[in-house]
């Protein structure tokens, strides 16, 4: 049972990062204009916010693949949690330096925050040591002898 709710925990989180990301790489006016933001047309920023954009896309995807490769798990589930903390205690940063955020601004936070939080439970979950076996066995076996 809880290789089944971290299996899909870590799928949402990869998940919402990837859509995230996408949205933020690829259509960044419309994605922030949601809510209520509206990027200067400024060739800088949009390449900023693109690359950023690309590089949570690409968090999501890792975080989704120890969604269907269990021995990547603890290393997704790690990658989540840092990601999607970070993403947290920056709009709680933000919110404390630059005043209140936008009701979607903090929505976005609060699933941060829960799907950061999840993936620390699906950390605390795996069995000792996972995520460390090779798949295919040590690349030279006269070197790991038979306990």
């Amino acid at each position: 049972m809880t290789r089944h709710v971290s299996r899909w925990l870590l799928a949402a989180t990869g998940l919402t990062l990837v859509v995230v990301g996408a949205g933020v790489a690829f259509v960044p006016q419309a994605f922030y204009a949601g809510y209520g933001i509206a990027p200067a047309d400024s060739s800088p920023l949009l390449g900023e916010l693109r690359a950023s954009g690309l590089a949570v896309l690409a968090w999501g995807s890792l975080v989704g693949a120890g969604a269907v490769m269990p021995r990547l798990a603890a290393m997704s589930a790690l990658a989540g949690a840092v990601t999607m903390l970070a993403h947290a205690a920056g709009r709680a940063l933000s919110w404390g330096v630059d005043g209140e955020p936008a009701a979607g601004l903090v929505a976005a936070g609060a699933a941060e925050l829960l799907l950061g939080a999840a993936c620390v439970w699906v950390l605390t979950r795996l069995p000792a040591g996972a995520g460390t076996e090779r798949p295919l066995g040590p690349a030279h076996p006269e070197r790991f002898p038979a306990s």
